[in-house]
């Protein structure tokens, strides 16, 4: 089986975080979406791996390289434009060609064991199996609609959904798809849509397996659910919760937080879910349930809920007493001087 990873999407729910980087290139605990994804696929026995970027996203290849970090191999494949997941799917044909292969988003974190989602596949000789979820809000996903055990219908964000059960943003598929992404028409949001082509295999007679799973599951779509995502990937990492001895007496921190070892954190109080980024500079700061990619430099902020980019640079006259909310993209400067508002 190979992995296919799609990251062309232009985030623009992220923004302005996405304005100069691909949101799979963002930091959950410190580490990219995307090294995350490629992680799991390889604990899952998969090493042949394809990245879907799109014209714009050359650093991507850049920073990742070719897999062997990984004991893996890494092939880029381009989407010239962007017309949704299936057409993702259709320009990996060639890297793909007859073999069963694994999609995951490239702006999605599953936490779960994969395996039983891959024997789904193989156990039932199923054209393709998807991977379900019980959610609160299920017109942000695609929604699938189980009847004696059979998948009887799939719809892309739906106004009125017809059960809770959300796809997260994983998909095993077999050969069997090409033929139908060739027939695929563009939905009425103008994407070709990977629910439609399943659904289309359904529609054809082919069986379609599923499985269900609880463990958590994070779409990255916006700065609450990059939050989410780290707040709870830093609960799970035993290193947040521990002291670091080359850290200034100065600084105060309330763990879990995680703190680049070329950072610098002085006078300041920082935590909980505190991630601060490679030689970024903090000074008399008050930080909660934060994310400082690299470069940055605050002072005399007090933040909360916040995001800040690549060589953000913000400084207070003073501290102020309640905590504010920043979203500040790359290169960021603001600087507040005494009488402003």
């Amino acid at each position: 089986m190979k992995g296919l990873i799609l990251c062309a999407g232009r985030g623009t729910r992220l923004q302005p975080s996405t304005y100069t980087k691909p949101k799979c290139m963002l930091p959950v605990n410190g580490e990219y979406i995307l090294v995350s994804i490629i992680n799991k696929l390889v604990a899952a026995g998969i090493t042949e791996i394809g990245i879907v970027v799109n014209p714009s996203q050359g650093e991507i290849r850049q920073t990742i390289g070719d897999g062997e970090r990984w004991n893996a191999s890494l092939t880029f494949l381009l989407q010239k434009e962007a017309k949704g997941l299936a057409d993702a799917v259709k320009s990996a044909r060639s890297f793909v060609a007859d073999s069963p292969f694994l999609v995951m988003l490239g702006d999605n974190l599953y936490e779960g064991d994969l395996m039983p989602f891959i024997r789904s596949l193989e156990a039932g000789k199923a054209a393709a199996s998807i991977l379900l979820q019980q959610v609160k809000d299920p017109s942000q996903f695609g929604v699938a609609v189980i009847n004696d055990g059979q998948i009887v219908s799939l719809e892309e964000k739906p106004c009125i959904p017809k059960s809770n059960l959300a796809i997260v943003g994983a998909y095993a598929i077999t050969a069997a798809i090409w033929p139908v992404l060739d027939r695929l028409t563009p939905s009425p949001r103008g994407e070709y849509e990977m629910t439609d082509a399943i659904q289309m295999l359904i529609s054809e007679g082919k069986h379609v397996a599923y499985s269900i799973t609880t463990a958590p599951f994070f779409d990255i779509g916006t700065h609450e659910r990059w939050l989410e995502a780290n707040r709870y990937k830093m609960d799970q990492d035993p290193q947040n919760f521990m002291n670091s001895s080359d850290i200034d007496i100065s600084a105060q921190f309330i763990p879990p937080v995680r703190i680049d070892p070329t950072a610098s954190v002085t006078n300041s109080v920082v935590g909980p879910y505190v991630y601060i980024g490679p030689n970024s500079v903090v000074q008399d700061c008050i930080l909660t349930n934060s994310i400082l990619t690299d470069q940055v430099e605050l002072s005399h902020v007090h933040a909360e809920g916040s995001v800040f980019g690549s060589y953000v640079h913000l400084a207070e006259q003073e501290i102020q007493e309640r905590p504010a909310r920043y979203i500040l993209g790359d290169r960021a400067s603001v600087t507040r001087v005494q009488g402003d508002s």
